[in-house]
């Protein structure tokens, strides 16, 4: 979700303050740039046997965890796939007279840090070609409640290239993206000793890879959509925008779908979505479901495991439909959408025996419930205004950790007068385990989120989001958990 109204906006963005000195705005964003560069230098040290993702000894206790640290797709230069006929049209960079470059506009006020690169980026972008990069640091500490060392260091580093194909080769309603990811978590992921992910960029250990690289294709006068290639599964299914700002990983996709294959093991994939009618949408996609069962690393491999079986021969299948709706009485710009998935391939149950495959059902809805007077609503790309959403999903519990999950929270973009990039949200999330004792957790946890999102500037910004968890894991014997983060964003 943009969040703002302007071009380039930062989305799921937002801090306490109301102003901020100007000549402090160069210091702070080369800090986070020097935190993100030592970070990554880091990461790239690291050893690939450091990769993320389930071990090769299939654990159902470890399974959802890692599955459901999945982030969000809301990294610069990354769009969701398109919910509505037509494809998803790129912000165009600022007009000569607008140029974010050095001697024609303040530095502190460009969309990213490194800026039009004297021009050169634009005319990139004339012949089809769009580069995007960001860096995310933060740092964690649980307050209280931790079950180990309480502080946590994180980074994400994500460069990626759009190529249009219909500028670069003529081919109409063509474009190929490719992502490069490095990330690291240096200390451990969770302390909370909760089952929720406090934070969505949070992997165990270290990736330094090409996350993605797919083709997509519009045809039939944009009636259908096909993307080919590996995919995050979370940018194409049961993603909800207004719920872009939360770290918490429930918010990105519900943990009932554990085999999701999104960050850090995006899978290669064909995608079908078809467009019965402008607002109306039916999509399917079947995915390398390796990573979850059989522990292969699809986030740092090629499609040799969706062609041959000398790894694995699972598969995730997932499809969803919905409806895009501009107006409903008082709500604007509502979705709400219904999906299952099915991942085949021997899984293990929780009292020794096996099934044939296992699947589950999810359900979303978002709406903008309040906007400022004056607000463009047939802007696409202005976000202004109070946005509430829920979610729901459910799995097979003999064989998930999570029987059911509901979720929901309010997002507010622009808070305040003259605040209109900055943001703010809350969000709740039920998680109901599974009732079988080898399962190993208690009856449910409940969790809180709360964020606000600082526009320092508008390619840098720095998120406090304080999270509580009630019952951590189901027990209800432990302490609840208070976990605080400071994020800092910044695109370039």
């Amino acid at each position: 979700m943009k969040g703002s109204c302007r071009m380039h906006a930062c989305p799921g963005l937002s801090c306490p303050f109301t102003s901020f000195p100007r000549f402090l705005y160069p210091r702070a964003t080369l800090i986070a740039a020097i935190l993100a560069a030592s970070a990554a230098r880091e990461a790239v040290a690291q050893s690939e046997e450091a990769v993320a993702g389930v071990g090769d000894a299939f654990d159902a206790a470890e399974l959802i965890p890692a599955a459901a640290s999945g982030l969000p797709p809301i990294l610069s230069g990354q769009e969701p796939g398109a919910r509505e006929r037509g494809a998803v049209v790129p912000t165009p960079p600022p007009v000569d007279g607008a140029r974010e470059w050095f001697g024609v506009s303040n530095w502190w006020t460009w969309t990213r840090a490194t800026g039009d690169w004297g021009g050169a980026r634009a005319a990139l972008d004339d012949t089809g070609m769009s580069f995007n990069g960001s860096a995310i640091t933060e740092w964690s500490d649980v307050f209280s409640g931790a079950s180990g060392p309480s502080g946590a260091f994180r980074f994400l580093v994500d460069l990626n290239l759009t190529f249009d194909l219909e500028k670069l080769l003529k081919l109409e309603g063509g474009s190929v993206f490719a992502d490069f990811q490095t990330a690291d978590t240096t200390s451990g992921g969770m302390f909370h000793g909760g089952f929720q992910p406090y934070s969505n960029i949070a992997i165990d250990g270290s990736i330094t890879q090409l996350s993605q690289l797919w083709y997509e294709q519009w045809l039939f006068d944009r009636m259908l959509r096909l993307k080919l290639g590996k995919v995050d599964a979370n940018t194409e299914f049961a993603y909800i925008p207004a719920a872009g700002g939360f770290i918490n990983a429930s918010a990105g996709f519900s943990p009932a779908i554990f085999a999701l294959p999104t960050y850090p093991n995006p899978s290669t994939s064909v995608n079908v979505f078809v467009y019965p009618t402008e607002s109306w949408y039916i999509g399917a996609g079947a995915y390398d479901g390796a990573a979850t069962i059989d522990g292969v690393q699809t986030g740092s491999r090629g499609p040799s495991t969706f062609f041959t079986d000398d790894l694995s021969d699972d598969w995730f299948f997932i499809a969803e439909t919905g409806l895009a709706l501009s107006e409903v009485g008082p709500l604007k710009g509502m979705r709400v959408g219904l999906g299952g998935w099915w991942l085949s391939g021997e899984m293990p149950r929780f009292d020794g025996g096996t099934d044939d495959g296992t699947g589950g059902v999810y359900a979303l809805a978002e709406a903008r419930v309040w906007a400022p007077e004056g607000t463009d609503l047939a802007d696409d790309e202005c976000a202004q205004g109070l946005w509430a959403f829920g979610q729901y999903g459910w799995a097979n519990d003999e064989v998930s950790l999570v029987s059911q999950q509901i979720g929901g929270g309010l997002s507010l973009s622009g808070t305040f007068a003259g605040r209109d990039e900055d943001s703010m949200g809350v969000y709740l999330s039920y998680v109901d385990f599974s009732d079988d004792p080898a399962a190993g957790l208690g009856a449910s946890e409940f969790s809180i989120e709360v964020f606000y999102d600082f526009a320092v500037t508008p390619f840098l910004h720095i998120k406090p989001d304080l999270q509580w968890f009630l019952n951590p894991s189901g027990d209800a014997s432990s302490d609840d958990a208070l976990v605080g983060t400071l994020r800092c964003t910044i695109n370039f």
